[in-house]
């Protein structure tokens, strides 16, 4: 808004503006996942972890961790 206006301001000259007018930034926390503590009894580890098949379309899998 200051540089639209044809002033010069940076980084500090931001911070002590904020002083005087008392202001503080909030930053965003970090995002925190879950981890799973536990093995659920209702979904099943089918594969266990063996990838490797002997024929094609054996076994499929997927990933729905960001949906």
């Amino acid at each position: 808004m200051m540089q639209e206006g044809g002033e010069q301001v940076g980084r500090f000259k931001v911070r002590s503006l904020m002083r005087e007018l008392a202001l503080v930034s909030k930053q965003p926390g970090s995002h925190a996942y879950k981890h799973a503590t536990v093995e659920r009894p209702d979904i099943p580890n089918i594969l266990n972890r063996e990838f490797d098949v002997h024929a094609p379309n054996l076994v499929w899998c997927g990933d729905i961790t960001y949906i």
